[in-house]
């Protein structure tokens, strides 16, 4: 059946409210890294000019993107998955892979340095989304077991590299898609039991992650070993009070956070903008999340409605991840806020999955034919 659906405009409070994120991104990558970019590089603008550029980069492929029908991604999946696996195998290969502090997350292509895991996630969400969104053939055991195997197997290698942020992101967004899809929630409990031993390993038995969650449970216990950063981002808020000391105006960036400029920029913001500045990030992700909820109810079929709700949530979890970390709601973890945080592959990827939001906007529109995802599958 040929498809005959008309494009509507996409979301134009979603893309102001994402350029807005991205926009406060570039400006708090700059306050936040001025200081030891020169220290290091003798360039205070050193990481200001590489967000732009990126931030240039991944503007171009969100306005690319929402120009691209939204089940197209759905005849690809197979093929975003095995580079997902090249990708992530890559990565943990001596001599090809790079890494800090302990971690190998990245690749590097000439000037440009990529963390794969973080453009898997985009391929994990619409390979289920694309599983649980058609009709179903197979079996309920086989429907879990198969994607289970997919997504165990990304989520060890993403845990070699080791990402226990990522991996977490992970799994709980492949466990909300599981369940808005009508997946029986029997199986899911089952799922969840089976998984007590391994998390046990991966928390318990290793331990660094453990000393985590005692500096998490007690900061103040080893206040200048494991929680000496936590205390320093709690110092920040404090600092920051109610309307914070100014753009630039910050202390606690130089030499005190950790990563100032990714993972513990909302302290950043807390300190120089103040509560003012931090309820006004969380609610435009709030927003963010609205806008792709309602993008979601609106959309023409099965697919798309799965795939809007994945990808808001893929944006919100990671980005309350990140402020539970620094705000010490949660166990520290390395996570990027999105648009916000420096760091190219962070940005790129979210402005996609935006775009992807904008484009599954577009066909909103109840008066267009409503034409079900299985039945074009069933017709290419």
């Amino acid at each position: 059946m040929i498809d005959t659906r008309r494009r509507g405009e996409p979301d134009l409070l979603l893309f102001v409210a994402v350029f807005a994120l991205a926009g406060i991104g570039i400006a708090m990558s700059y306050s936040a890294s001025a200081v030891m970019a020169y220290r290091i590089y003798g360039d205070s603008f050193f990481f200001l000019k590489k967000q732009v550029l990126w931030f240039i980069i991944s503007l171009g492929a969100l306005l690319a993107v929402q120009n691209i029908d939204y089940r197209n991604y759905a005849k690809y999946t197979k093929l975003m998955l095995l580079l997902s696996l090249i990708l992530l195998v890559m990565v943990l290969v001596p001599g090809i892979g790079t890494g800090a502090k302990g971690s190998s997350r990245w690749l590097v292509f000439g000037p440009m340095r990529i963390q794969p895991s973080e453009f898997v996630k985009l391929a994990v969400v619409i390979y289920l989304v694309k599983i649980y969104s058609a009709d179903a053939s197979e079996s309920h055991v086989m429907r879990l077991l198969i994607p289970m195997i997919v997504l165990a197997t990304i989520f060890i290698l993403v845990m070699m590299q080791p990402d226990f942020g990522t991996a977490i992101d992970l799994l709980f967004v492949s466990v909300f898609i599981m369940f808005v899809s009508g997946f029986p929630l029997l199986y899911m409990i089952l799922l969840g039991v089976i998984s007590v031993p391994m998390f046990y390993l991966l928390i318990y038995q290793v331990s660094y992650r453990w000393d985590r969650i005692i500096s998490y449970l007690d900061p103040w216990h080893d206040r200048y070993g494991l929680g000496y950063h936590v205390i320093q981002s709690f110092t920040a808020f404090k600092k920051g009070g109610l309307i914070g000391t100014g753009l630039g105006f910050g202390t606690q960036k130089i030499a005190r956070l950790p990563e100032p400029h990714t993972d513990f920029i909302f302290a950043v913001i807390a300190e120089e903008t103040g509560l003012a500045g931090t309820v006004s990030i969380a609610l435009l992700f709030c927003f963010v999340f609205w806008r792709g909820v309602q993008i979601a109810l609106e959309a023409p079929d099965d697919f798309g409605r799965l795939l809007a709700l994945g990808l808001s949530l893929l944006i919100i979890v990671q980005a309350f991840i990140n402020m539970g970390v620094v705000t010490g709601s949660l166990p520290t973890t390395g996570i990027p806020l999105p648009f916000i945080s420096y760091g190219g592959s962070s940005l790129l990827s979210s402005m996609i999955a935006a775009g992807i939001l904008l484009n599954i906007s577009r066909y909103r529109d109840a008066a267009y034919r409503e034409v079900s995802f299985d039945e074009v599958w069933h017709n290419e």
